[in-house]
Order: structure tokens, then C-alpha cells, then sequence
């Protein structure tokens, strides 16, 4: 019940109070569409060592197996990385290692070609 910045949570649409983490319940629309467009909105916490995984298509946390080999947390597949960019991981100690079975582990699989015959 004291004066201080407030969030809006674009998700649930409940501004929120910075100082004790409580929702706000006596504001107008009209104010919260001030929030958002002054930007005073709640942002998703970013995680540090996120690379793009091709399989997933989207931006994703790296981990590390058993075997030393980066992968991607969500699918499992691999990630190219390079060597100096996991060393700078390793220190940070932003890389958590996972340890993967045999059914998670990924294989390459290749596509044939088929040639059709022309008659």
C-alpha cells in the first residue's frame, strides 16, 4: 500500500507491484495500456549461453553430455559450438552437464535418393 513501480504482465493482464511482487487490483485499462505502451512490462528472464538449434528452430539452452558433446537441452540434438565459446561456458559455469541414455541419444539419418525411370 505504498507508492512504487508497477509492471504489467502482458500474459494475465495483472500489473504488478515491483517492490513486493503483489498483483494490483485497482487499475484501469486505461492505465494498463499506458504500461504497455511506455514498455513498463514484465520480460522473461534470459538465460545466459542460448544458441539457435536447427532441429528445434528456435533459440535454445546448450548442455553438455557425457560424452563432451553440446547439445540441445529441449531435443537432445547436437549443437555445434566452438571450442573457445565452450570454454568461456565452462568457466562461467553456465554449461550443465546431462547425462544421455541410448534411447535419447540421437542418430543421423539419411535420406536416399530414388531415380525414377523414364518410359
Amino acid at each position: 500500500m505504498k507508492s512504487s513501480d508497477a509492471l504489467l504482465d502482458p500474459k494475465t493482464g495483472e500489473v504488478i507491484c515491483q517492490e513486493c511482487g503483489q498483483p494490483i487490483t485497482n487499475i484501469s485499462e486505461s492505465m494498463k495500456r499506458t504500461l504497455k505502451s511506455f514498455g513498463q512490462v514484465v520480460r522473461a528472464e534470459r538465460k545466459a549461453f542460448m544458441m539457435a538449434c536447427p532441429s528445434c528452430r528456435a533459440n535454445r539452452e546448450v548442455v553438455m553430455t557425457q560424452d563432451d558433446e553440446t547439445v540441445c537441452k529441449d531435443c537432445h540434438k547436437p549443437i555445434i559450438v566452438h571450442a573457445a565459446f565452450k570454454l568461456a561456458m565452462e568457466e562461467a559455469g553456465g554449461l550443465e552437464r546431462i547425462e544421455l541414455t541410448k534411447e535419447n541419444k540421437t542418430t543421423k539419418k539419411t535420406k536416399k535418393k530414388v531415380s525414377r525411370k523414364k518410359a
